[in-house]
């Protein structure tokens, strides 16, 4: 029921594109524009621009639905309070201030003189409604299209499309600011020619971090219609615009970004679906990573490639400076069959080595009954040295788990986690918890307890963050249970966005936000060791 484009490549460290319609009741056989998620209510409440009135065709209201795991959603109902008015919608919630900001026919006589409003949205047992109504006066010219608002995270600067005299040509986005949030807004000014073009400039969007101002243009270049562009905020105004580029654009119209997150696009377009006109498609991108496994091979032997029966794995464990007289345990797991094949001390110097079938994929770890574990991948399934060494192990005392969920869900994690980089690894969430498991048994005599801190990224709100941090820590703890540890050994802290991460140089907010998003471990012993 849906538009699915895949459109990878086989190689590594690339992005993987997955672009789809929604399913109904967002999309439909009339005509569907402004779609954007808000958190209201403890909830993800859709917010929907359509035309779905069958006795009053082309009439745009707002409606509204509840965003479920996985894009399912619940009926579309139509938001009430403002019967007063026609063609509303492009609605963008601002959370400092807690009102909602659309757009709407001005009441008059001229088809082409559309007002910015803003108003409370106030959740009614199962519905909802507008109340306080109000036009926003110092952004709204009389006879003058003034539409489309978006404003940025911290509410103090407003974006909005308008056909103003003073622009480039056609309609252009134009900048308001105001020094607090609730106060008035400042005199508008047009961004530019980094931005504004003389033909036509649409639905702006704030990234979650103000950085970035997406929106849709005809006037630049594009590779058909209306395409989406990205312009980088600067201190006084913005960088020259970027065509974001396919997959997400094509010669359809592309309209109307909403970005509510790291890993999820939605906008508007009139490219073919199994629905007619103007549909909601979301495109979500999943980065391909280089994996980190070592290949070894040998030259070609009179035209075949030479795959040693037996390769001896060899490697160190890092030790510390003082540490006590047990010795940490490397084990080597055959990744196909999901199983440990051998398991056995290092030297006193933490030296270890193996012998191994070749022409398959091995994880090696080692861990230590105080500490928890490392692991690397080694992949022998191509043609391979006789001796392989394995990078050095590493095995620390606070464990860090970067297990992914979809947008605002705790039961449903992609398949592998990620790396302190926030690269994906090859690890399955499931393989790192039955390491993590047997890691916590092995020590479970001596153990006081098991602390999993949970942790969120920066976006949305403190009490929203904390909530989702437990939410997920909690999944993590009963997969625990599930693998035989104890509940009272497991003790969950929800530290929510009030502990990020340091930024690395030139990284982007998605990998950034990436490795925020974590659950850390640690061991509390019952009696504290001394050296």
């Amino acid at each position: 029921m849906a538009t699915s484009v895949d459109t990878s490549g086989v190689q590594p460290d690339h992005y993987k594109y997955y672009i789809q319609s929604l399913p109904t009741p967002i999309n439909s056989s009339q005509n569907e524009n402004a779609f954007s998620v808000i958190r209201m209510s403890s909830e993800n409440l859709v917010l929907l621009s359509a035309e779905r009135n069958a006795n009053t065709e082309g009439k745009q209201e707002i409606y509204f639905s509840a965003l479920k795991t996985g894009f399912h959603f619940d009926s579309l109902s139509k938001v009430a309070g403002v019967s007063s008015y026609e063609q509303v919608g492009c609605v963008w919630y601002c959370e400092p201030e807690q009102r909602l900001y659309f757009s709407a026919k001005a009441i008059n006589d001229d088809a082409n003189d559309y007002d910015i409003l803003s108003a409370q949205l106030i959740k009614n047992s199962t519905s909802y409604e507008l109340r306080d109504v109000q036009p926003v006066a110092k952004l709204n010219l009389p006879i003058s299209f003034d539409a489309q608002p978006a404003l940025s995270p911290d509410g103090l600067a407003i974006v909005f499309a308008s056909d103003r005299v003073g622009g480039k040509g056609g309609v252009d986005l134009w900048l308001s600011t105001r020094s607090s949030v609730g106060s008035s807004w400042g005199e508008p000014h047009s961004l530019g020619a980094e931005v504004n073009t003389p033909c036509n400039e649409l639905s702006p969007f704030f990234s979650t971090d103000g950085k970035i101002l997406y929106f849709s243009s005809d006037g630049h270049e594009t590779i058909g219609g209306y395409d989406i562009f990205s312009a980088e905020r600067t201190g006084t105004g913005f960088k020259p615009a970027k065509n974001i580029g396919y997959p997400l654009n094509t010669k359809s119209d592309e309209i109307f970004p909403c970005v509510p997150n790291d890993s999820q696009f939605f906008y508007t377009s009139d490219q073919p679906c199994n629905f007619k006109g103007r549909n909601i498609f979301v495109m979500r991108r999943t980065f391909v990573p280089n994996a980190d496994i070592i290949t070894h091979s040998t030259p070609l032997n009179e035209g075949r490639k030479i795959i040693p029966d037996s390769v001896e794995l060899k490697g160190t464990v890092e030790l510390p400076a003082h540490h006590d007289a047990e010795l940490p345990e490397v084990f080597v797991r055959d990744v196909e069959k999901d199983k440990e094949i051998a398991r056995k001390p290092t030297d006193t110097a933490g030296n270890y080595s193996f012998q191994v079938q070749g022409g398959r994929l091995y994880d090696v770890g080692s861990e230590k009954k105080d500490k928890f574990y490392d692991v690397k991948r080694v992949d022998l399934t191509h043609p391979s040295d006789s001796i392989v060494t394995v990078p050095k192990l590493i095995i620390p005392d606070t464990l860090i788990l970067r297990i992914n969920f979809p947008f605002d869900d705790n039961e449903h994690p992609y398949d592998f986690t990620y790396d302190e980089q926030g690269v994906k690894s090859d690890t399955r969430w499931q393989t790192s918890l039955d390491l993590l498991a047997k890691s916590i048994a092995s020590s479970s005599s001596s153990l006081e307890k098991v602390i999993l801190y949970g942790h969120t990224d920066s976006l949305g709100t403190d009490e929203y963050n904390l909530g989702l941090a437990k939410r997920r820590a909690e999944f993590v703890a009963r997969e625990l249970r599930k693998r035989g540890i104890a509940t009272k050994l497991l003790n969950i802290i929800s530290k929510g966005r009030a502990l990020p991460l340091t930024r690395s140089a030139g990284e982007s907010d998605e990998v950034y936000q990436l490795r925020c998003r974590r659950v850390e471990f640690v061991k509390i012993f019952s009696k504290v060791k001394t050296q």
